[in-house]
């Protein structure tokens, strides 16, 4: 039996920087190339012009669902016990999205639960909390009810939207994040990105 899961965020992704080196084989030759960057190489009796580039935008897709990012950032995959699986994406400042895959249990009633232990910590600080729950549509079609938590403290924006869907003994959790009133446009961006894009394959 699948504990129920306290939902902390144990690993965030990072976002990419710098240069990233790749191996670039051709026959039995072997070069190495870097992203965004020109290179010359030798093809046979021929010199070739190679670059390199990463694509604005990737997918993600394990089969159960898939969903597209903004390729600046990069996935977080953590297995939190048996049969709970998290993956998430993050900014820097800490919003995002997180999707938590249950193998064992239907999470439809967890939502509530998640909430509420999400939010207790800045309750207890003295951040003031606003619910509302509103219907979105999937890319693949499915209907589902978010349930939001807005947080107020001062000039602090805290912004939490949490909906499940499942059946028998499996499911999907979906979870965004706008942590920080300073990060509330790189967050609703990324967020709003990855909510459009969701498709289910299992539903």
């Amino acid at each position: 039996m699948i504990k129920l899961l306290t939902p902390v965020i144990l690993c965030l992704s990072m976002i990419a920087f710098g240069q990233k080196d790749y191996e670039l084989q051709i026959g039995d030759s072997i070069y190495n190339i870097s992203l965004n960057e020109n290179h010359s190489i030798n093809f046979g009796d021929q010199k070739v012009n190679v670059s390199l580039k990463l694509k604005d935008t990737l997918t993600y897709d394990d089969g159960y669902f898939k969903f597209q990012y903004p390729s600046d950032y990069k996935i977080s995959k953590v297995t939190l016990e048996e049969g709970v699986e998290q993956i998430m994406l993050m900014t820097a400042a800490g919003s995002g999205f997180m999707f938590q895959k249950y193998d064992g249990i239907n999470p439809t009633m967890l939502n509530e639960f998640m909430i509420s232990e999400m939010t207790k910590e800045s309750l207890n600080y003295g951040f003031k909390m606003n619910r509302e729950y509103y219907q979105r549509k999937l890319k693949s079609g499915q209907k589902i009810i978010v349930d939001k938590a807005t947080l107020t403290y001062k000039d602090e924006l805290n912004i939490y939207e949490i909906a499940s869907i499942g059946k028998r003994d499996e499911g999907l959790v979906f979870v965004s994040m706008i942590m920080s009133y300073f990060d509330e446009d790189n967050g609703a961006k990324l967020i709003d990105f990855i909510w459009d894009s969701i498709e289910l394959k299992q539903f």
